[in-house]
């Protein structure tokens, strides 16, 4: 229950709606990143952008091996959705993405990137 009017409104924009709100994404960068991953994460930010959230912080995150870390930062940003991108020898390159339901992580899928352009690598006169 809500003790003052700022707990109110939280709450509030917190319970079920008939129209919901939109769903926003995290990018999070894990402990090792190299630039590959780096660039994607960017590039898949600025697809997503006003209902988007970027860490450009190292963040100690395995979400296969422990995922309180994630579930954490959906909870505080109240994100449905999450990139993280990590490279380690076994596996180079690595983005995770995945969504969660009611602040727990539902399903993920781990993709390796082989090659990749950046966005501005391909601008031209169409796209400008």
């Amino acid at each position: 229950k809500a003790k003052n009017a700022r707990s109110k409104r939280f709450l509030a924009n917190r319970e079920a709606k008939v129209v919901e709100n939109v769903k926003t994404a995290i990018f999070v960068r894990g402990s090792k990143t190299s630039k590959v991953v780096q660039d994607t994460l960017k590039d898949l930010y600025s697809l997503r952008k006003p209902d988007a959230i970027n860490f450009t912080k190292k963040n100690e995150i395995h979400p296969f091996d422990d995922e309180t870390g994630i579930e954490f930062f959906a909870r505080k940003n109240d994100s449905s959705l999450f990139a993280v991108g990590v490279h380690s020898k076994k596996r180079p390159h690595n983005l995770i993405l995945g969504r969660t339901f009611n602040y727990q992580i539902l399903d993920m899928i781990e993709l390796g990137i082989e090659q990749s352009k950046s966005m501005e690598e391909l601008k031209s006169k169409m796209c400008s």
